[in-house]
């Protein structure tokens, strides 16, 4: 399954997208299924004229997996991003700081080495935001900015690539 989902920002004259695709098949099936999915925080205030505001997004997984990759995303108010692990046993490791987002510069994180992950461990997200008039991108440091699509409204959303690990296969009633 394939889904693209395409930011455009009206410019006030008729234009063309010349967004474009394209395949590489491979000769043999996946070992494996990547799954992309999201975790996101879309309910947030970035007060008028707040120079850093912290927004947060957590999720518990519920299966073992393997992280491939972490893409972080905001708009042009967004100026720092940290993503966390706690793991079952209680500690915490930092995988992945970016101390100077810049809207114009996204990247996927690919890991060197992938982050197995165990069931019970949790992921979370932290976003800064600079809505003060020092922020030169900032379009309206006047207003209260929420979630949006727009680049004038913000997103806090972190894409995360990774595989399912096996699961262990069930007891059987000799091994209980």
């Amino acid at each position: 399954t394939l889904v693209f989902q395409m930011h455009y920002t009206a410019t006030g004259k008729e234009t063309r997208d010349r967004s474009r695709i394209g395949f590489v098949f491979a000769k043999e099936p996946p070992r494996q299924e990547a799954i992309t999915a999201a975790l996101v925080n879309a309910n947030f205030t970035l007060p008028a004229g707040s120079p850093s505001t912290r927004v947060d997004a957590q999720m518990t997984l519920n299966r073992d997996l393997t992280l491939w990759s972490l893409m972080p995303h905001t708009h042009v108010r967004g100026r720092k991003w940290t993503v966390d692990v706690t793991y079952p046993d209680g500690r915490s490791q930092t995988v992945l700081g970016v101390p100077e987002y810049d809207f114009n510069w996204q990247t996927d994180y690919v890991f060197k080495t992938p982050l197995k992950l165990p069931k019970g461990s949790v992921l979370r997200t932290s976003a800064w935001y600079d809505n003060s008039a020092a922020n030169r991108s900032n379009p309206n440091p006047a207003i209260d900015v929420h979630w949006g699509e727009q680049t004038w409204e913000e997103m806090q959303f972190t894409a995360f690539t990774f595989t399912l690990d096996p699961q262990p296969a069930p007891a059987t009633a000799g091994q209980q």
